[in-house]
């Protein structure tokens, strides 16, 4: 009897985690229990450099819809349909733009709604929220990567120099070598630099006899 009471127990204590647990699935479920009113919008991308489902979609930074689906048209262009729940007046200055969530990836659309006046523009509202057009600002480090592929045998040019101009150097061979190698060329300089200072010293002090000399020639 014990052993039915204990079977019964587990059962019920079962029952009720799993209860407790679709009751938070479902509550904390973003499609469920809201009160956003959505809408839809479409923007063609010449490329989405890695934009998915679900990204983020900003307006002025605020967050304000996410991607719903990703599409790729017959012109190889991308059609993205975003789900937006906060509302707001696009002007056609307008800037769609894709970016880098983080440094370390992750992306987001911007969306830049534009202005009605301009340095002296006038731009009229956007009425039809359908095929807008939209930017990439392109991935930072994937441009540095194709910038090093273009430019790699200029760089192992470079490199190349710039390891045989320290190897002259180290080896004593040219004026900067020299400079840095022999004592004798060391002490010259240093001489050099304390005869200037002393030339110079000299000269502070003969400048009131100087002075003299061609006030009372003047004065003749």
């Amino acid at each position: 009897m014990s052993k039915v009471r204990n079977e019964i127990a587990v059962g019920v204590l079962f029952f009720v985690a799993l209860s407790i647990l679709g009751y938070f699935t479902i509550v904390m479920k973003e499609d469920l229990f809201e009160s956003k009113t959505y809408y839809y919008m479409t923007v063609v991308f010449p490329d989405i450099e890695g934009l998915g489902k679900s990204d983020r979609v900003k307006i002025n930074g605020v967050d304000s819809g996410i991607v719903e689906e990703v599409r790729l048209l017959e012109s190889n262009d991308v059609l993205v349909k975003i789900k937006m729940y906060n509302r707001f007046n696009l002007y056609e200055s307008y800037k769609i733009k894709i970016k880098n969530e983080t440094a370390l990836g992750g992306k987001y659309i911007s969306i830049d709604p534009g202005i009605r006046f301009e340095d002296g523009i006038h731009y009229a509202a956007v009425e039809d929220y359908d095929n807008l057009k939209g930017y990439s600002s392109g991935d930072l480090f994937g441009s540095i990567t194709d910038l090093i592929a273009e430019n790699r045998e200029n760089i192992y040019r470079s490199i190349r120099n710039l390891r045989d101009i320290t190897s002259k150097i180290n080896k004593g061979k040219g004026t900067i070598g020299k400079l840095v190698n022999e004592n004798k060329v060391h002490d010259d300089a240093d001489n050099l630099i304390t005869e200037v200072r002393d030339t110079i010293e000299d000269s502070r002090e003969q400048a009131p006899i100087t002075s003299f000399i061609r006030a009372a020639l003047m004065a003749f």
